[in-house]
């Protein structure tokens, strides 16, 4: 898997919601943009099979944080995720053991874990913020990522490797099982109202990478993101932790 399918995906592939009514909605080339600049920066930090990107996900999933852990996967690199748990959606994760960099929201730069991290990328999670409130011991991922080319000379393919938790995640070239309606075509919404638990992460990457659409909540109650999710489509599968 690749970029290949997304990019000529017309219409959504990616609804994100945020607090406060934020919201925002990528097109599959705006998507597959924007994981071309993630791999135009992070290469700047020698991106490829010795980097390490820690993303705790405090706040559950926001879609620069999907951006990232894309671009990394796409380019042979490794991603550490906390992962879900069932009371409070994210678990603290311990950081990567060697050298890593770290992804984190405004806020969070300065968690303990991320004392040994190479560097610390910050992102500011409005959806539509241009850039970062914080210091130059920080990079601002808001402004930074904007510099760099909607297209990379790369060669992007699903050879990263993902840990969630504690265990490894084989998510490249895996079928998407849906949840509620496994027997149909595959078409339809995956909806995530937190972040995806730890034997989800294949579904959800197959199913976005093969130009499906996806409503990522944070902070949504689930009410409201049941209706916004029939609203937008028939609802064919569901990420995270759910009460009901």
């Amino acid at each position: 898997m690749d970029l290949s399918i997304i990019a000529r995906t017309g219409g959504p592939v990616l609804f994100w919601r945020g607090p406060d009514f934020d919201r925002l909605d990528l097109t599959g080339p705006v998507a597959a943009n924007w994981v071309n600049k993630g791999v135009g920066l992070f290469g700047d930090y020698d991106l490829g099979p010795d980097f390490t990107l820690f993303v705790p996900m405090p706040a559950g999933l926001h879609w620069r944080e999907l951006v990232a852990i894309l671009s990394v996967l796409l380019a042979d690199g490794r991603v550490v995720l906390g992962s879900a748990t069932s009371d409070s959606g994210a678990k603290d994760a311990a950081a990567p053991d060697g050298d890593f960099h770290a992804f984190v929201p405004l806020g969070h730069e300065n968690d303990e874990r991320l004392t040994a991290a190479e560097e610390i990328f910050v992102y500011n999670p409005p959806a539509l913020a241009l850039s970062t409130p914080v210091d130059e011991d920080f990079i601002d991922v808001n402004s930074a990522i904007r510099a760099y080319p909607d297209v990379t000379p790369r060669r992007l393919q699903s050879t990263g490797t993902l840990i969630v938790g504690d265990q490894e995640v084989q998510w490249g070239d895996q079928e998407v099982q849906w949840t509620e309606s496994p027997n149909d075509s595959g078409s339809g919404i995956l909806v995530a109202n937190s972040t995806p638990l730890p034997d989800e992460w294949a579904t959800f990457l197959g199913h976005l990478l093969r130009g499906g659409e996806t409503l990522l909540a944070n902070g949504m109650d689930e009410v409201r993101i049941a209706d916004l999710a029939s609203s937008l489509g028939e609802v064919r599968g569901r990420l995270g932790t759910w009460t009901k």
